[in-house]
């Protein structure tokens, strides 16, 4: 049951208060001090002392509830309240005296969420939902209902560069989102440029009533020009506390946004629900007399606005945005979703729980969407494009969408560079190994994929030649049987069959593609590398000069990404791509990838050397943080040497420092384990290794054989072995049968081609000293035999947290620079 307590005003300017119980005239004096009271000490606090929260709270329950009980009255008969305020009376009037005008906005500016029955906060009660909502306009305009859809969330974090302005965790945000509906899926939709102008662009470009939420995240302001005159742009004019928003202009600068500018954005084609996830929004400014930002979009249109009444810690923004769009994905009501998100807020104690406020205008908003499993629900086709990115090991070398920060700027220019109306054609993303080229290009495509849905998308890594690319591409477009036979037309030039296929991709199957050229790198011969030169192979440039031809010549819409260590531009051919060359990462998105270390951890004198030495490549910066932790490395000799090198060969140094790490032994468990392609457990290990006695931690069960029994497709083979795929098979002297290049050698060992033997330049050469065991294993000596809680588990641990080197992975005409990953999965942190 909802009880709504409504504020009329009478005709002498004085207010009544009414509700399903009955009227009562109020004390305009009483009403008075009480808004004092709160735009005195509660409004301008910083930090907040619960004693002075609880007496604030105490006092406004008891002046709702009067001397009649209506407030209690309606907590006793109902299991769950949502009070309204309704102020649509007072928020209209028109012509009243500065006083009566400044108590019809105190009433709504006054902090409801903090009533306080004498034992808790309403807000804090198990047993009974209570949410106060100020309803301040009354429409009949019609509005749909809800849909039968996974939610659209429209999703825009600012983050413009200055100095003065503090930099905010939005990719958490966006992260933590994404976590929380996984079961749930939403569709997030990004405006990544952080710009106003930008965002009226994209909702111009979309269907009425496509978007069900529009969330902005950013810095609140209440502006005035003494303290923020500075950050007004040339002929821009702002009256004092009109409340802002700070967004990014088309450059990344900072251009303040008010309530018009959002509208004129919108043009009356307003998402449902829109959240301002920024300090101030919800909040009264000038001592109550302006109306907050979130009651005048209510004004200007909008349905319901969430908005934060002061200052708001970017952790409680994370936590309340997550346990939201957690609510309203399973088909919540907004108020349902609302209040969900302030238990969270309470759960995770934070101290500025009180904050959130919603405004609403009088039209029949409830639910968004239905749940996942109703009959009919359209379903969300999305694959996450860092699938695609796999080292030559297919193991994923990108990060997800969950864990990726910074390159903002980059993203801003290349997805400029990438839209439909662009002059360009793709983008060059260049810059040296571990600075997020790959991790740039997928990130891009989850964009553009966002965006529209339409576009399919095609990896390549490393070498390309025309077989490979025409094979890719007609796999992708195989259920068209007109596609594969463009591809293939014989007698027409690679230009002309490219031309073909994009125009057959778009204008008969709607489905333009991004063509990811990755590792494009791999192309260079080793010695254009070494003279200078950068001059990619003639098959290379052929290739690449078709695809640019063909795009430019089609005005195509389908785009190309090229990921590649050098840029040299004399040695390309014509094209019309951006070229977006990735300096180091900054101080603040460094500052992000470190903020889930422990602070005692991010203080160290050690850890600060290590951000020094990485010098913005986030790939060094990850391994480093993670190898200073292994007691058997002598941490301090390592980063010695990696100060006095430079950053280019900084990744050959460690990763020669982690193989001479290891035993003897263990390097010869790598390289026994050098051909799984994807992470495996524990068991599977014990099987290879038949002389390791399995983990006691793993519940598995046993097989009849002796052996660990599989799940579905890991079956014990009939020698006992592990059942590999193609390629894979056990050999005939009981070993496993290498793919070309990483045939057994005669040393029981792996050996490597020639480019990544173990010499000057810091390949692998395996020592003979690998003797095998009986059944064909590693033995391992008895200091590294399994015991209860030890043995391999060590091993295992120590080869998992310094991570693996993948030797074998560096394409031949390359010279062989190391890199590190985690070919072993950590299962037993799972039992």
């Amino acid at each position: 049951m909802s009880l709504t307590f409504s504020f009329v005003l009478s005709q002498n300017q004085t207010f009544e208060l009414r509700c399903d119980y009955g009227s009562r005239r109020l004390d305009s004096v009483e009403l008075r001090a009480l808004i004092e009271v709160c735009e005195k000490n509660y409004y301008p606090r910083q930090k907040d002392s619960i004693s002075e929260l609880i007496q604030l709270g105490r006092r406004l329950y008891h002046w709702l509830d009067g001397k009649e009980g209506w407030l209690r009255r309606a907590l006793d008969e109902a299991d769950e309240g949502t009070i309204y305020l309704d102020l649509m009376q007072t928020s209209e009037a028109q012509g009243l005296n500065p006083q009566t005008e400044r108590m019809a906005l105190g009433l709504a500016h006054l902090p409801w969420e903090l009533l306080h029955d004498g034992t808790v906060f309403l807000l804090t009660r198990q047993d009974i939902a209570v949410l106060p909502v100020r309803s301040m306009q009354q429409r009949n305009t019609q509005i749909i209902g809800v849909q039968n859809r996974p939610l659209r969330l429209l999703f825009m974090a600012t983050a413009p560069e200055y100095p003065r302005v503090a930099t905010l965790e939005f990719e958490r945000e966006e992260a933590n989102i994404l976590q929380a509906t996984k079961d749930q899926p939403l569709a997030l939709i990004v405006e990544e440029s952080g710009s106003v102008e930008e965002l009226k662009n994209l909702v111009a470009s979309y269907k009425q009533d496509y978007f069900d939420v529009f969330h902005i995240t950013g810095h609140g302001l209440i502006y005035t020009n003494k303290d923020y005159s500075f950050l007004l742009r040339p002929g821009q004019r702002i009256a004092d506390h009109t409340p802002c928003l700070i967004t990014e202009d088309e450059v990344g600068n900072v251009q303040l946004t008010t309530v018009s500018d959002l509208a004129k954005a919108f043009r009356g084609r307003w998402p449902r629900v829109i959240f301002l996830s920024g300090c101030h929004t919800g909040e009264v400014a000038n001592k109550g007399t302006v109306p907050s930002m979130a009651q005048q979009l209510v004004k200007a249109g909008a349905g319901i606005v969430l908005g934060w009444a002061r200052p708001v810690y970017d952790r409680t923004g994370i936590i309340t945005a997550k346990a939201l769009y957690q609510a309203l994905a399973t088909g919540a009501t907004v108020e349902e979703a609302v209040k969900a998100a302030q238990q969270e807020m309470i759960a995770e104690k934070c101290s500025d729980w009180h904050l959130l406020r919603i405004y609403r205008d009088t039209r029949p908003i409830q639910e968004l969407v239905t749940p996942l499993r109703t009959k009919g629900r359209e379903r969300l086709v999305f694959t996450p494009p860092e699938q695609e990115f796999l080292d030559e090991n297919n193991i994923v070398k990108v990060v997800s969408r969950l864990e990726f920060v910074g390159r903002r700027r980059s993203l801003q220019r290349c997805l400029r560079a990438l839209r439909e109306t662009s002059d360009n054609i793709g983008v060059f993303i260049a810059g040296m190994g571990g600075l997020g080229k790959s991790t740039l290009a997928a990130r891009l495509c989850t964009r553009v994929r966002s965006q529209r849905p339409e576009f399919q998308q095609v990896v390549l890594i490393g070498v390309v030649d025309e077989v490979g690319l025409l094979n890719k591409l007609s796999s992708k477009y195989e259920r068209f049987a007109d596609v594969p036979a463009l591809l293939n037309e014989p007698k027409v030039s690679l230009k002309g069959r490219l031309q073909n296929f994009f125009e057959a991709i778009k204008n008969e199957h709607n489905q333009p593609l991004l063509l990811v050229l990755d590792d494009f790198e791999q192309n260079i011969p080793k010695s254009n590398i070494e003279n200078g030169s950068l001059r990619m192979t003639a098959e290379a440039y052929r290739i690449l000069e078709a695809i640019c031809a063909a795009l430019v010549e089609n005005n195509a819409v389908s785009r190309l990404i090229v990921t590649c260590r050098y840029l040299q531009t004399d040695t390309l051919p014509p094209h019309r791509l951006h070229l977006e060359s990735l300096a180091a990462m900054s101080k603040s998105d460094i500052d992000k990838i470190c903020r889930p270390l422990d602070k005692e951890i991010q203080q160290q004198p050690i850890t600060q050397r290590v951000i020094k030495i990485a010098d913005g490549n986030p790939r060094l910066l990850k391994w480093l943080l993670e190898i200073i932790q292994q007691p058997s490395l002598e941490s301090d000799v390592l980063l010695t040497r990696l100060e006095a090198t430079e950053q280019k060969f900084r990744e050959n140094i460690l990763a020669q420092t982690l193989l001479d790490a290891l035993a003897v032994e263990e390097k010869k468990f790598l390289a026994r384990l050098s051909v799984f392609q994807l992470p495996m457990t524990e068991e599977i290990i014990s099987a290879v290794e038949q002389n390791l006695t399995p983990s006691p931690l793993l519940t598995k069960e046993r097989g009849a054989e002796g052996g660990v029994r599989f799940p579905p497709g890991k079956e014990r083979g009939a020698e006992g072995g592990v059942r590999f795929p193609p390629g894979k098979e056990r050999g005939a002297e009981g070993g496993v049968r290498f793919p070309p290049g990483k045939e057994r050698g005669a040393e029981g060992g792996v050996r490597f081609p020639p480019s990544k033997e173990r010499g000057a330049e810091g390949g692998v050469r395996f020592p003979p000293s690998k003797e095998r065991g009986a059944e064909g294993g590693v033995r391992f000596p008895p200091s590294k035999e399994r015991g209860a809680e030890s043995g391999v588990r060590l091993s295992l641990n120590k080869l998992t947290s310094l991570s693996l080197i993948e030797s074998a992975t560096t394409h031949p005409s390359q010279t062989p620079t190391y890199r590190v990953t985690t070919i072993l999965e950590p299962c037993w942190s799972r039992y």
